[in-house]
């Protein structure tokens, strides 16, 4: 709590910090906080550990404020790119949604649409996020590679899987739209009926669908819910084999991914439980499923 107090200080460097509240939120890639000075309340962000070598925070500052301008995400009260210490307005009366209540329909469709509306906006934001670079990026952070390749004995398949995908999308047309890509139910907040998407650390350019896989993973929808979802999102009728196809494909790379990203943190001293081990045996179930369908 001294870091914490020692950033407030330096941010909001009239206020008496005995005259301020602080309370610990939570967070993974990051700790947030809430601070209230007097009656305002903000969010602050601190950095975790590797993050600066994860995440670029340039991308990230640029992309938060377009999202910010079509007001899809709250308000930038302050923004370090060197340290990644974000102080964002706090949404007042608004919630985020958990992994109860996200599957709740009128909040499915109200996501959808919103959703929507960040892809199609005229919103360019400044990088592309694509999903094979970025595991190549992290796998060169990782310091001891034989984490990786030993941690299963699945783990030649995963990667020959992982390669194979690369191949494809490459081969495929894909309009590229501004992308949220960490869409987690903690990330969605709820005020007066209205949705917003909070934290862009991973938002770049990118193939709507990673988005919508993404979340669809995150919150751990059933058939029927994302069904429901594509049906509001797409309004029209789409060939919806051919898309969650392309959508399970989205989803093994992105168990991947973050299961890498878990063994680099965890090699800087940061604990996330069973998280990665999770996270590549869902991969694996992904990689069968997707074999045995002859996908």
């Amino acid at each position: 709590m001294h870091n914490v107090t020692n950033i407030v200080k330096n941010v909001f460097p009239d206020t008496e910090i005995s005259d301020t509240e602080i309370m610990y939120l939570g967070g993974m890639t990051n700790k947030n906080y809430i601070i209230n000075i007097d009656n305002t309340k903000y969010v602050l962000r601190v950095p975790g550990a590797m993050t600066q070598e994860l995440i670029n925070r340039s991308y990230e500052s640029i992309n938060s404020v377009k999202a910010s301008e079509i007001n899809i995400n709250v308000g930038t009260y302050f923004f370090d790119e060197k340290t990644g210490i974000k102080v964002t307005y706090f949404l007042e009366n608004s919630y985020s949604l958990t992994h109860q209540n996200i599957r709740n329909y009128d909040f499915l469709a109200k996501i959808a649409k919103k959703l929507k509306l960040l892809h199609q906006s005229a919103v360019q934001f400044y990088n592309r996020f694509n999903v094979f670079n970025e595991y190549k990026h992290y796998f060169s952070l990782l310091k001891n590679k034989n984490d990786f390749y030993q941690y299963h004995p699945e783990m030649i398949n995963v990667i020959h899987l992982f390669e194979s995908l690369s191949d494809y999308f490459d081969s495929q047309s894909i309009l590229l739209s501004p992308c949220h890509n960490d869409l987690v139910p903690e990330n969605i907040l709820i005020k007066d009926n209205d949705i917003y998407f909070i934290d862009w650390e991973y938002s770049g350019m990118n193939d709507p669908l990673f988005d919508i896989a993404a979340f669809f993973l995150e919150c751990n929808l059933n058939l029927d819910e994302k069904k429901f979802f594509l049906s509001n999102y797409y309004q029209e009728k789409i060939d919806f084999d051919e898309v969650m196809k392309k959508i399970s494909y989205y989803q093994f790379t992105q168990d991947v991914l973050w299961f890498l990203w878990t063994l680099i943190k965890e090699e800087n001293q940061e604990s996330f439980g069973d998280y990665a081990e999770n996270r590549i045996l869902r991969a694996i179930k992904f990689m069968k499923d997707i074999k045995e369908r002859g996908y």
